[in-house]
């Protein structure tokens, strides 16, 4: 194989394996012969063999493969995401094989290597008893433990009790019982997934009490060494600043749509152009300040693991949400996002400095991945004026729409289904409940129901199937297969959620409720929504400067992971035929 640079393969024009299952198509683009863009220095055998002591995670909320795949290339060659390439292995698209492409179904799909159906881990939210969301974490035999606080306070936490596999962390704290885990996110189904259900400290977001919280479940009091970094002070501090542009010029040269583009939204009194001030902890969550706090809090932890972990494995898991809520509000060709881009790739190479002070530059390895992508804002696909719809073009790679988009109501769509409310409990996207009553309705007339359901949707092609929990497979299709009946099949599950999936057709999407009527979501099974990138760094374990051209199984992650730790991978794997990512091929590194 010729000789290729990373830079130049990032803009190549990749061949489509649409419809080619992944036993086939993980096929290594770089074979023995290639070329890295910036070689890893000669490492002895007996060093390569050995693994880091440190892993670092890091989720980017809603980081689609198609964003990374159009935008990195335009971040500083001293940014974050620039090193990671250099250094590592890029997975272009990292493939989930559930189509209810959430955060929670996301990060728990990563960090145990199984699907929702597996894992009990179908949905973000449930209907809770008063008939509310509520998240599908939460457990009324936890309180919630604010940092700062005395002890546990008087509200309901969330823990794993939901979840029917082990994690990663899991799996590290069994083989080695003395590894030190930290998992960090503004959310409790971005943080909970990656601490595993023995972390040595794992914080989220409370918007109410405006401080970062773990709960009894894994700890009575937030470490002292971390307080200073989570409590309330720490988190007005984050978001005291208002958000200005980093540079004007670069967004309005990198983003297609105006700064007032139609259909972003005002949450929270923000407004919809720069300059941004947030009034809350939870509107700071959709600025670059949430990520900002979190990329502290994780350098501290590492601070805290360097003088504790005396030679033991360290798993720093962190998620970064703001990503995501930037993207729901402002949508994802917006300056917002642009800008949140920007920020981050500055904030992660600070992080990874951090860690080379630490750790040594050879002693931590990094993955990088999304837990689900992002779907344009409905206004420029109806507009027909992205990139991706302009004549001429070649149909879109990543599946987005052109000239169709919309967004649910699930409130009103409850209301149209069932007025009295004496079947339909209520709809928690993306599933419709029923009560009790419609619970016992007999066979034929529960089909009828689904119908109707359907029959709601059938002039507006917003829903492409609605699927009966109760009459899911008993098994799905291998991992192999990627139509819509396996995809909605390996996300459903009898025992947990709802009654009925509404599985969005391609541009559409439940409205995210931060501002209603405005900003985008995802959750979909189209590619937009359902590949992410990869990025693995680990020096003289995984090559440096190479790109992986074919669609990859979500499971890589959790397997390389578990391989990066020395350890036996979560159980759910044993099944899996994804790749390890740090035994490819042999390849010819240029010095």
């Amino acid at each position: 194989m010729r000789a290729m640079s990373a830079d130049k393969m990032r803009g190549r024009v990749f061949r489509s394996t649409r419809g080619r299952g992944w036993a086939s198509v993980v096929t290594f683009a770089l074979l023995a012969g290639c070329k890295a863009q910036s070689p890893a220095p000669a490492t002895p055998a007996s060093a390569a063999a050995a693994p880091p002591l440190w892993l670092v995670t890091i989720v980017v909320d809603q980081m689609a493969a198609w964003m990374a795949d159009e935008r990195w290339n335009a971040l500083p060659s001293d940014g974050g995401f620039a090193r990671l390439l250099r250094e590592g292995t890029y997975v272009r698209e990292l493939r989930f094989a559930h189509s209810n492409t959430e955060t929670a179904p996301g990060h728990s799909a990563l960090y145990t290597g199984v699907a929702p159906r597996v894992s009990g881990i179908v949905a973000n939210d449930v209907l809770g008893p008063d008939g509310k969301k509520a998240s599908s974490l939460l457990d009324a035999n936890t309180r919630l433990v604010p940092a700062g606080a005395a002890g546990p306070i008087d509200r309901r936490g969330s823990s794993l009790a939901a979840l029917k596999v082990d994690t990663l962390a899991d799996a590290l704290v069994a083989a080695r019982p003395g590894a030190e885990v930290y998992s960090l996110s503004l959310k409790d189904r971005g943080a909970l997934f990656g601490g595993g259900r023995h972390p040595k400290l794992v914080l989220w977001l409370d918007t109410e009490g405006g401080t970062l919280v773990t709960s009894t479940a894994f700890a009575q009091a937030v470490p002292a060494w971390a307080t200073p970094f989570a409590d309330g002070a720490a988190v007005a501090r984050a978001f005291a600043q208002p958000w200005e542009p980093l540079d004007a010029g670069w967004l309005a040269a990198q983003s297609a749509t105006r700064d007032d583009q139609e259909g972003e939204g005002d949450y929270q009194g923000m407004g919809t152009t720069f300059p941004h001030r947030a009034p809350s902890a939870k509107a700071m969550r959709a600025t670059p300040a949430g990520d900002r706090l979190l990329l502290e809090l994780a350098r501290a932890a590492a601070a805290h693991a360097a003088e504790t972990a005396a030679g033991r494995p360290v798993l720093i898991a962190l998620s970064l949400s703001s990503h995501d809520y930037v993207n729901h509000v402002f949508g994802p060709g917006s300056w917002e996002s642009w800008d949140e881009l920007r920020r981050l790739d500055r904030g992660l190479a600070e992080l990874l400095a951090a860690l080379d002070t630490l750790a040594g530059p050879g002693g931590y390895a990094v993955m990088l991945t999304g837990d689900h992508g992002s779907n344009p804002l409905p206004e420029i696909e109806r507009s027909g004026k992205a990139a991706w719809c302009r004549s001429g073009a070649a149909a879109d790679y990543w599946q987005r729409a052109c000239g169709r988009g919309s967004r649910l109501n699930a409130a009103d769509i409850a209301r149209k289904l069932d007025e009295p409310r004496t079947l339909i409990a209520g709809v928690i996207d993306p599933f419709v409940y029923l009560t009790d009553r419609g619970r016992a309705l007999p066979p034929a007339e529960r089909e009828a129901l689904r119908k109707k359901i359907e029959a709601l949707f059938a002039a507006s092609g917003d829903i492409a199937q609605v699927v009966d929990v109760r009459a899911a497979p008993a098994t799905c299709p291998p991992s192999s297969e990627e139509s819509l009946a396996a995809l909605t099949c390996r996300s459903v599950r009898l025992d947990q959620a709802g009654d009925f999936y509404l599985v969005a057709a391609p541009g559409t999407f439940f409205d995210p409720d931060l501002a209603e009527g405005r900003g985008t979501n995802h959750g979909s099974p189209y590619l937009y929504d359902r590949a992410v990138p990869l990025i693995v760094r680990a020096p003289g374990r995984v090559p440096a400067g190479m790109t992986v051209t074919q669609p990859t199984s979500f499971a890589t992650f959790a397997r390389t992971a578990a391989s990066l730790l020395a350890i036996p991978e979560p159980r759910g794997l044993a099944d899996s035929d994804a790749p390890d990512l740090t035994k490819l091929p042999p390849m010819q590194l240029a010095h």
